[in-house]
């Protein structure tokens, strides 16, 4: 009988085949996360920047600059502020009720608006100011001394600085927080199926609510409203403590997330978003990556405060919470999950075994079904009180999802 040259089984040969694929699948991944690839497309995407910029002017369509002074905080006795120019997005008025089609350009602009490097601006906080530089994705970080603030929100200004006398100058406002130490914790809250109803299990209901969805439209999950005002008020006379809304949504939103959290009653807090599109280490954020080293930033930045960590089980949440009880056990004050889409009986055993292990530090770790049954537990380990289980139910109730 002729030799085949080939003794494999077939079993064995689709086993071959399948490690094969499963072996260029990886090096494929590998390449799409390494550097070079990071700094090829970054360097393309700012070429393709750079020609949108030149196209614009040639034919008299850029719009005017425009400088987002978003919310910063206070920490080591520095104001920590971000700022972003970029040439001015279509926005409408958040309160009104307005067409689709206005609304998805609005969406679609602030994701397009083309980026202001090279900006210099003047940052004034009281007395004191720093000059800072955009760099080529419009972004600039200031960090300017605070010796002498008192606890709460106070005013900076972000002045641009013209490179010739005949331009006007573009001033824009925002704030700072300086949270107060004698506060009983601090609230870090996930966004997105958190406290606004996005969809992101869903991905087609995710994108249809951020094309179609303005501040005054986008629904909040039921009865966290209340439960947020109810952290906020706490228990005796203690200072309210600082809410930070963490979020792996692109700075871009800034301005229609704040909207909504004023609209639906939320507390203030600050934001922390994230850059979208390619860098130059990374082709594309982490959303995991950025919630962690904002935490780990957050506990560096005030580490005697103890924080209440809130989020959902349709991204990283719990992964991400559960890693930074471990890392920081005597600043974690409670966990507290929203189940979305069932995601907690498929990780049933592992939420279990998180429990137990954070049980053992002191942690409270809670997966809870919707706001009235977090505000139940809240009450328990007296973070808010009795009266705050009754307005969440009204909340719920109200929006018919009791």
């Amino acid at each position: 009988m002729p030799d085949s040259g080939n003794d494999d089984s077939p079993s064995e040969r689709d086993e071959s085949s399948r490690s094969l694929r499963r072996s260029a699948k990886r090096k494929v991944g590998q390449a799409a996360r390494s550097n070079t690839t990071a700094r090829a497309i970054s360097s393309l995407e700012e070429k393709l920047a750079a020609y949108r910029r030149e196209r614009k002017i040639g034919k008299g369509t850029l719009r005017d600059t425009h400088v987002a002074a978003f919310r910063g905080y206070v920490s080591d006795g520095h104001a920590h502020i971000r700022i972003r120019v970029t040439e001015m997005p279509y926005v409408p008025d958040a309160t009104e009720l307005v067409a689709d089609p206005k609304v998805v350009r609005a969406n679609r602009r602030r994701f397009v608006a083309l980026a202001v490097p090279g900006v210099r601006l003047r940052v004034i906080l009281g007395e004191e100011q720093v000059d800072v530089e955009t760099d080529r994705h419009g972004y600039a970080t200031a960090h300017i001394p605070a010796p002498d603030l008192l606890p709460g929100w106070h005013d900076y200004h972000a002045v641009t600085i013209p490179d010739n006398s005949s331009e006007a100058p573009i001033i824009a406002s925002g704030e700072v927080l300086l949270p107060d130490p004698r506060a009983p914790f601090a609230v870090v809250s996930a966004i997105d199926d958190t406290v606004l109803r996005t969809g992101l299990t869903e991905g087609f209901v995710a994108v249809r609510q951020t094309l179609l969805g303005s501040a005054s439209t986008r629904r909040e999950i039921p009865g966290m409203p209340a439960l947020y005002q109810g952290l906020a008020a706490g228990i005796g006379n203690k200072p309210e403590p600082a809410f930070y809304y963490l979020s792996t949504g692109p700075w871009n939103l800034y301005d229609m997330l704040t909207e909504f959290l004023d609209i639906r009653g939320f507390p203030r807090g600050v934001l922390h978003l994230t850059d979208w599109g390619p860098q130059e280490r990374y082709v594309m954020r982490s959303g995991k990556e950025h919630k962690r080293l904002s935490l780990a930033r957050m506990f560096a930045s005030f580490p005697k405060t103890k924080f209440v960590l809130i989020g959902d089980s349709g991204q990283n949440d719990p992964y991400v919470y559960v890693e930074a009880a471990r890392e920081h056990p005597r600043q974690v004050r409670a966990i507290v999950i929203l189940d979305v889409g069932d995601h907690m009986a498929q990780r049933a055993q592992e939420l279990v075994e998180w429990q137990v292990e954070l049980a053992a530090e002191g942690i409270p770790f809670y997966f809870v079904d919707d706001a009235r049954q977090a505000a139940e537990l809240m009450v328990q380990h007296r973070m808010v009180k009795k009266d705050v289980v009754e307005r969440v139910t009204e909340q719920i109730l109200e929006r018919g999802d009791a």
